[in-house]
Parts: structure tokens; C-alpha cells; sequence
């Protein structure tokens, strides 16, 4: 596999399973590479009768920019959301995303919104007469004679998260709020306004009277405590004129979140969340929730209780689809049980809970990555990967507990470039502990042989690698090396023990279970340990800089979007770390907790050659992170390079620009290929090989 596979991969994602489940939309996304853009369009794959072979999906649409497919209630029609074409040329504003309708029994797709502000998520009216949607569109300001300014005017700030990473500057006033509008065309109306909150993706009650969303009404969420979250809020459908939190119903509330969630009969709501402790932690497992009983819900059962599960959740790759969206299943079957995800073990399942008995069930094996899913008639359609492969659709029926693959949109790319085989393994940690990891092999591989070791570290670091596809792991493993990835202590799904373990202490003992690993490997007898690299991005680009200032037995590093120097964190970053889950203060409160926990304390102990990438935009770990390991190092005399992506943010290896992630890769193969494979590398300012 080489790192130009990534402009001819295809991704399926956000599949929709129709009412009566025999068909399946999904978007799939495609890279321009001649535009560097990623194209979406969506597509219909027919869910076949058992025992017989699926026919090849057909594409419905073809203009790019298409996404967000949801079914009428009939199944006659989709709704969609389509991009405006881009361009420039007028000071007026140009429209965003509209909501658009295709009739599946012929006939091209119609605008159904021509708002300002755009508009996304639409949701269908149990009658199918309307359509519920969101959009940010403010209608005394979005108006046709508005001009913006040739300059962009100053900001005032007051509140202390005012921008986001990937998302930009807040906008207060075009939150997302929730509309309606007659399916069969007409004026759209807006239920909801304001300009503190938002509100989430929209879904009708049964009788079609209220339109119910989550939403957080906390005027400053950072400074709240673990006991408060987002409700579950409701508003009629034939409103005359927008009410703001005030004015809409509550549905359920705890001491906790509640999102995402599903309605189902009888009104019961299910969702992931949980009732939090008193005391917050660096990380808190959500539990499958089941609500019932008259408006507002506020006694949750958890229906996996005691089953230590990371509900909700995923695993982490570098392969996921990006700009196609999805969400994790969650939906109730025909019996009154509860199609839910969970990762345990670095395996995500799609299972099912019985609220009569309190017993969950894995519907799927280990060793997949479901990537996104939604249920209907007792069928779930899935994007399921694995190591070998981003994610190809499947259908779970619940009748016959069967999983069958429909659609690999990947199989000739890969006829190509086969991926590496990856092995899975487990080992004991300086206590014990049991750690899992994961180990690439080069094509041939010859236990007898010595190797160059480069070992991979995750972010978070409440996440977790695992039998997800990652493309950069493939491409060095391509190149001839060993890539070693595992989940120290403080990733999930391991329990609420294992990841929360970290809490002010990070990093900390999680170094002993990655270098535990890479002895773990030394031991079978097939690496060389003068070359050995290791690298990781955020969380892992913290613990890069953290190993290279306590050891000395890498040759070279890779440090990606990375943390360096906490206290400058606390302050610059995207999220407000006010609250004292990863350190008991502000570092003007408890400083020397701050300084013991920074790579940057200890940058005089640093030997190692170090590349350092990171975007310009990136607002999660803002670049003065990367900048101080590599201003240090240059000062220190110790061969360094920067390599820095305008444009770009945190996301850059997942979601970035296709022709910047194939320079990111080449980036971290030529630096590692300098290093361990005595390769000359002139462009970095680094020492010939040998020299």
C-alpha cells in the first residue's frame, strides 16, 4: 500500500435502512483528486432475500455534494441535504446546504429550502406531510439586501469556548434552531430561536404533535458540574412564532447526559448517557438508558448496568469516512428490546438489551469496527470495517441472526494494494495489568529477520485503537517496517477502571505499558533496537514528546498535533479545561502539577532527532504546542524539523484535504526512512546517511 491510496478509496457511510427494511441509502464519498475535494453522492442498495446473492447498488445522485439521505415515512422519497456549488464572485453571502427531495419512482430532486442560513438533518413527520429540520438561518439578519463587509469585523468574545476545532468561530447568532416545512413545498416555519443554545437533530413524536431534540440550557456548560448535562426538550409542530428554551416543553432530565437518543413506543425514550458521580472524572463510561411515564422522564433504568460497557461508543482509524457522516445504532426492535454499540476489547459490536430481563446480547463478533448504523423492521444496515478494510456494508436481521456483507466498494483498489496482515495480541504490563495490542507485519514477513520498530500511540486519551483499518500503520508496514500499536491504560473499552486509572496522572504509567509492548515484541527476536522509531498524534503526540525525555532507545520520532507544554494548553485550546478532571486546579492554582505532567519541563533531556507536524488551524492542540518542541530542540542543538499544514485543523489524517493526508504520510515515511533506513532526506536539513 502506498500513500496515494488514499485519492482512490471509496467510503460508504450514514446508511439508512428503509421503513420496511429492504433497502438500504447511503452516502458514498469519493475523492476529486484532480480538485482535491471529496465528493458525496448517495446511493441505493436492495437488501436481497435470504440465501440469495445481492445485486450491485445503484447511484441515485450525482452532483457531489449530497448527503444526510432519511426516508418518508411510505418509503416513496428521500430527503437530503445538497451543498451549493462552490464559487465566488458576489458580496452577498452565498446560501448553505439546502434540504432537497427525491421521488424514488423517477423524476430529478427538488429544493425544498432556499434558507440563507442552510440547513441539515431533516426529519420526517410520522404522516410524511412534514418535514422538521435544522438551520442556523436568522431571518432579521439573513435578509436579500444584506452585503457582508470587505473586512471581517472584530470579535467580542465573553464566553470562554468561542471556537472549535474544524468548525470555526461560534456564531451566536445562527445556532442551529429547529424549523418545519410542508414535504410538499411552502414557507418553513421556525419552532425554536435564541441566541445562547442550540438545539440537536430533530425527531417527531408518534401522533406527529411535538418535534423532540436534545439540547444543553446551561448558559456556561465549562463551569457547570458532572449533575448537569443536556435535556430532551419538545416543541408543538404547529407553532405560529419560535419560543426559546422558556417555551419549550421538558421531556426527560438527569443528573447527566442524554444524548444521543431514540424515541419508541409508548413514548419511552432510549439513550446513552448516564446519572454522573459527585465527584467528576477524567472519564465516565455511558450506559444504555431506558425513560418512560409522563412528561418530563427523569428515573433512567440502565439496562447495562454492571456489564462495564463503552456504550455509544467506537474505535479509533484513520479510514473512517470523512464529510459522510453517521451515527452509532440505536433503535428498538418489534419486541421492545434495544439495538445499541458498545466497544470492548478494541471490538465494536452492535448488540441488543432486554429491558424485561436486564440481559444484553453481542449481535456481532469480535474482531470488526462498526462504524455507523441504523435499524428498521428488525434489520440494521451497518459500515462495518476492519484492518484490512475502511468499511463495507452489511445487514444485521434480527429474525434470522444473520450478518450479510452487501457492498465492498473497495475490492479493486485493494486488488492493487493488499493490505499487511495485522496480528492481535495481549501482554503484562509493570503491574500486571494485561495490555492488548496490535502488530503490522511487512509483506513476507520472516520471523528469523530483524526489523525496524516504529511504535504507534493513540490520542485521547480516552479512546482506543483496535480492529479498525488505519492507512498510515499500512503504509509503513508497506515500507518494511513492524508497526506496534496498543491501548495503555487509559483507553476505553477496558472499563470504567482501566480508563479513568489516568485521572492527574497523565502521562504517567501508561509510558510503562507502551515500552512494556515494545519489549514484548524485542523478545520474539525479530527486531533490530538500533532502529527503532515511534510517533502519535494528540494525546500520542503528547506521549511522543514524554518518552523521547525518558529514554533514549529511539532512534528518531514523530510527533503529530501534539501537547508539549500543559499550562499553555489550559489557556489556548478549543475546550475549556476549567474543570478539574485532568488536573485538581488552574495552573496558577497548582502549577508545579502542571509543569511535573509537561514534556517541555524535561526538553534538556531530549537526544532524539524530531519531526514535528501539526496543522495551522489546528484549535484543539493549538500549534504553539508543536512550535515549543521544536524551537527547544533547535536550540539544543538536536536535528529537528517542522512540517506545518496551512488550512488544515486536528483532523488533518482523518478528514483533511486528500493531497495534504498523502503529504502528511510521505512526511512521516521519508523522515522515519532517513532515520532507520539510511535513506537521504536532504529537504529536511538533516545529516547525510552515514555521516
Amino acid at each position: 500500500m502506498r500513500e496515494d491510496d488514499i485519492l482512490r478509496m471509496q467510503w460508504i457511510a450514514d446508511p439508512q435502512i428503509s421503513p420496511d427494511g429492504t433497502r438500504i441509502a447511503f452516502t458514498c464519498v469519493t475523492v476529486d483528486a484532480e480538485a482535491d475535494e471529496y465528493r458525496t453522492n448517495l446511493w441505493l442498495q436492495r437488501v436481497p432475500a435470504p440465501g440469495v446473492s445481492p445485486a450491485a447498488p445503484q447511484q441515485l445522485t450525482f452532483s457531489g455534494r449530497d448527503a444526510q439521505p432519511r426516508w418518508s415515512p411510505d418509503g416513496a422519497a428521500l430527503a437530503f441535504v445538497r451543498k451549493p456549488e462552490s464559487g465566488s464572485g458576489s458580496d452577498a453571502p452565498k446560501p448553505g446546504a439546502q434540504i432537497h427531495v427525491l421521488p424514488l419512482a423517477g423524476g430529478e430532486a427538488h429544493a425544498l429550502t432556499s434558507l440563507q442560513g442552510g440547513a441539515s438533518s431533516p426529519a420526517w413527520s410520522p404522516d410524511g406531510t412534514r418535514i422538521a429540520f435544522l438551520s442556523g438561518h436568522n431571518p432579521a439578519l439573513d435578509t436579500p439586501d444584506y452585503k457582508k463587509p470587505k473586512h471581517e469585523p472584530g470579535r467580542v468574545v465573553t464566553k470562554v469556548e468561542f471556537r472549535w476545532n474544524a468548525e470555526g468561530f461560534t456564531d451566536w447568532d445562527h445556532l442551529d434552531h429547529i424549523w418545519v416545512i410542508p414535504a410538499a413545498g411552502g414557507e418553513p416555519r421556525q419552532l425554536t430561536t435564541g441566541t445562547s443554545f442550540k438545539e440537536g437533530a430533530p425527531q417527531w413524536t408518534a401522533d406527529g404533535s411535538h418535534v423532540v431534540y436534545a439540547t444543553d440550557r446551561r448558559a456556561e456548560p465549562w463551569f457547570g458540574t458532572p449533575l448537569e448535562d443536556n435535556d430532551v426538550r419538545a416543541v408543538p409542530a404547529d407553532l405560529a412564532a419560535p419560543v426559546d428554551g422558556e417555551g419549550s416543553l421538558l421531556v426527560a432530565d438527569i443528573a447527566g447526559p442524554l444524548a444521543p437518543f431514540v424515541l419508541g413506543p409508548g413514548g419511552r425514550i432510549a439513550a446513552v448517557g448516564g446519572v454522573r458521580p459527585a465527584v467528576e472524572n477524567s472519564y465516565t463510561q455511558n450506559d444504555l438508558l431506558l425513560l418512560e411515564g409522563a412528561w418530563p422522564m427523569r428515573q433512567p433504568m440502565a439496562l447495562t448496568t454492571g456489564a462495564d460497557l463503552a456504550v455509544g461508543e467506537g474505535v479509533g482509524g484513520d479510514m473512517h469516512p470523512p464529510r459522510g457522516g453517521g451515527a452509532q445504532p440505536l433503535a428498538f426492535a418489534s419486541d421492545g428490546r434495544v439495538f445499541f454499540s458498545h466497544t470492548k476489547h478494541g471490538t465494536g459490536h452492535l448488540a441488543i438489551a432486554d429491558p424485561a430481563s436486564g440481559d444484553t446480547l453481542d449481535l456481532t463478533p469480535a474482531g470488526l469496527d462498526v462504524v455507523c448504523g441504523t435499524a428498521a423492521a428488525d434489520r440494521v444496515a451497518l459500515v462495518i470495517g476492519t484492518p484490512g478494510s475502511p468499511g463495507d456494508l452489511y445487514v444485521y436481521d434480527l429474525g434470522a441472526r444473520t450478518l450479510t456483507r452487501l457492498y465492498g466498494p473497495n475490492e479493486e483498489c485493494f486488488a492493487r494494494s493488499k493490505p499487511c496482515d495485522v496480528e492481535m495480541f495481549w501482554y503484562p504490563s509493570f503491574d500486571g495489568r494485561q495490555i492488548q495490542g496490535w502488530l503490522v507485519k511487512p509483506p513476507g514477513f520472516d520471523p528469523a529477520r530483524k526489523y525496524p520498530l516504529i511504535l504507534q500511540i493513540h490520542g485521547g486519551p480516552h479512546a482506543a485503537y483496535g480492529f479498525g483499518m488505519y492507512h498510515e500503520f499500512q503504509v509503513l508496514a508497506e515500507a518494511g517496517y513492524l508497526v506496534l500499536y496498543t491501548n495503555p491504560r487509559g483507553s476505553t473499552s477496558y472499563g470504567q477502571e482501566f480508563a479513568n486509572i489516568i485521572q492527574f496522572k497523565y502521562p504517567g504509567d501508561d509510558y510503562h505499558d507502551l515500552m512494556a509492548g515494545v519489549d514484548r515484541v524485542i523478545a520474539r527476536g525479530c527486531v533490530d533496537e538500533s532502529r527503532m522509531g515511534v510517533t502519535g498524534g494528540s494525546g500520542g503526540g503528547l506521549l511522543t514528546n514524554w518518552i523521547i525525555t525518558k529514554t533514549h532507545r529511539f532512534k528518531t520520532a514523530i510527533t503529530q498535533r501534539c501537547v508539549s507544554e500543559w499550562a499553555t494548553m489550559w489557556y489556548s485550546c478549543d475546550f475549556a479545561m476549567v474543570r478539574p478532571t485532568w488536573f485538581r486546579g488552574a495552573p496558577f492554582e497548582v502549577p508545579q502539577d502542571f509543569a511535573a505532567r509537561s514534556p517541555a519541563t524535561f526538553i534538556d533531556q531530549i537526544q532524539t532527532p524530531l519531526m514535528v507536524l501539526h496543522s495551522e488551524e489546528d484549535w484543539r492542540t493549538p500549534i504553539g504546542q508543536g512550535e515549543i518542541m521544536f524551537r527547544g530542540l533547535k536550540k539544543r542543538g538536536i536535528p529537528t524539523v517542522m512540517v506545518r499544514f496551512p488550512g488544515e485543523s486536528h483532523e488533518l489524517s482523518r478528514s483533511g484535504m486528500p493531497a495534504r493526508r498523502v503529504q502528511n504520510q510521505q512526511h512521516i515515511r521519508r523522515w522515519f526512512d532517513h532515520w532507520l533506513m539510511d535513506k537521504p532526506a536532504p529537504e529536511y536539513g538533516v545529516p547525510s546517511p552515514g555521516a
